[in-house]
């Protein structure tokens, strides 16, 4: 079973939606943090060009991923600067740190 790593950096107000979605789908887990940055549109008459957003880490099946990304694709695109952006990384050991043990791929 291959694992995918899903990142993205979207605004704060999708949190909420996105969780509801993902448990629709069956990802059921999920790690998300506030963070502040700019990208290609950073807003230069500010005194601080960085902006608010979440990021969110999701490990997931490789047969999931293309599902993941849709869904939040769907909750995040409000077609404006700044919608955010999404990663899909391979991962190559996975480790349960309960078990101390390597999850089987």
């Amino acid at each position: 079973m291959e694992r995918k790593c899903v990142v993205a950096i979207l605004r704060p107000g999708v949190l909420e939606t996105l969780e509801r979605k993902l448990g629709e789908i069956h990802i059921h887990g999920m790690t998300s943090a506030r963070v502040r940055g700019f990208g290609a549109h950073p807003n230069l008459f500010a005194d601080d060009w960085t902006t608010e957003h979440i990021k969110i880490e999701i490990f997931a099946q490789a047969e999931n991923v293309d599902a993941l990304v849709s869904a939040i694709m769907d909750i995040a695109r409000v077609c404006s600067a700044g919608d955010g952006v999404i990663a899909v990384i391979p991962v190559e050991r996975f480790f349960r740190v309960r078990t101390a043990s390597e999850a089987l791929p």
